[in-house]
């Protein structure tokens, strides 16, 4: 995979043909990310990342989630639609769609706002029957903590041939741990400020629960999975960096995609070789990301009355 040319000034990703029929769903979190510096906005989200970079690198993905019928929402839409990722059985809710507002200070980007998911918040994704039948179709479903979704874990693991879930830093701060990652098949834990010995640590209490693989992603240091038995870990790569949005979510699409075409299934660990494989190409896809504005691109203006 490499980032190739240019198409309406977003950076192109080329499909790796391995992961063709490859059939993966974002389940949950959607947003935009409004640039206040530059009055735009893209889509992005952990669930709505994992969609868009899979299909970018050329698996059959698809989303399902909760939208807002505002600008935000109708652009994440639009988006999607732009992309080719079907998207069914999403819900379309009255009202705001998850944002959240970015400042650049000093080249560092900083969160000042956000409205914890919108519509997506206020009105919880209760799975329907139809909708497990449809989750049942992929080879791997990918949540994360702010989908809201912890209480229907059991029901779409059983659900699901493979679920993943992106704990993002919350996993310090909740008692997340201990309750979801029995019903995980992959769990990813942001631990750049903890420090190794404490990110190691909840990579085995994860394992341990029940969870067949875990990733911890320490920022500069690389990232380092645990499966059970053994430790892979991966530096960074480097990067022409643009924006380093979303490149987090990179890293654990192009992992999982390389795990499922390597013949991953549920109770069938990994094997260190293929999983440090697949962290090379998570790494390797996150830089290249990094060289994209937003999370994947897509920009739009921020409204006139959006603007803060």
């Amino acid at each position: 995979m490499a980032l190739h040319d240019r198409k309406g000034g977003r950076e192109m990703v080329t499909p790796d043909s391995t992961y063709s029929g490859l059939k993966v769903l974002g389940l949950g979190d959607n947003v935009v990310d409004r640039y206040l510096h530059t009055g735009k906005m893209y889509p992005g989200g952990n669930a709505l990342n994992f969609s868009a970079y899979a299909k970018m690198l050329g698996a059959d993905a698809a989303f399902l989630g909760t939208f807002g019928t505002d600008a935000a929402g109708r652009h994440v839409r639009s988006t999607l639609e732009e992309l080719a990722i079907p998207t069914p059985l999403c819900r379309v809710v009255e009202g705001e769609n998850g944002h959240a507002d970015v400042r650049v200070v000093d080249g560092n980007r900083q969160f000042v706002f956000s409205n914890r998911g919108g519509v997506a918040r206020e009105n919880p994704f209760t799975p329907s029957r139809s909708d497990l039948d449809y989750i049942a179709g992929f080879r791997l479903v990918h949540t994360s903590c702010y989908s809201h979704l912890n209480p229907h874990l059991p029901a779409l693991r059983n659900a699901s041939a493979l679920i993943s879930y992106d704990f993002s830093y919350r996993w310090q701060v909740d008692d997340l741990i201990g309750p979801v990652t029995p019903h995980l098949d992959f769990a990813a834990l942001s631990a750049s400020d903890v420090g190794r010995e404490r990110g190691l640590a909840a990579l085995r209490e994860a394992v341990s629960n029940g969870c067949g693989l875990a990733l911890a992603t320490f920022g500069p240091e690389g990232a380092t999975a645990y499966n059970g038995e053994d430790f892979v870990s991966v530096l960074p790569k480097p990067a022409n960096v643009v924006d380093t949005l979303g490149a987090g979510d990179a890293f654990i699409t192009a992992m999982l995609l390389s795990l499922l075409a390597a013949g991953w299934t549920r109770g069938n660990r990994p094997s260190a070789d293929a999983i440090a494989i697949a962290m090379e190409k998570g790494s390797q896809f996150a830089a290249e990301i990094c060289g994209i504005d937003g999370a994947f691109g897509h920009a739009a203006p921020i409204a006139a009355n959006e603007q803060i």
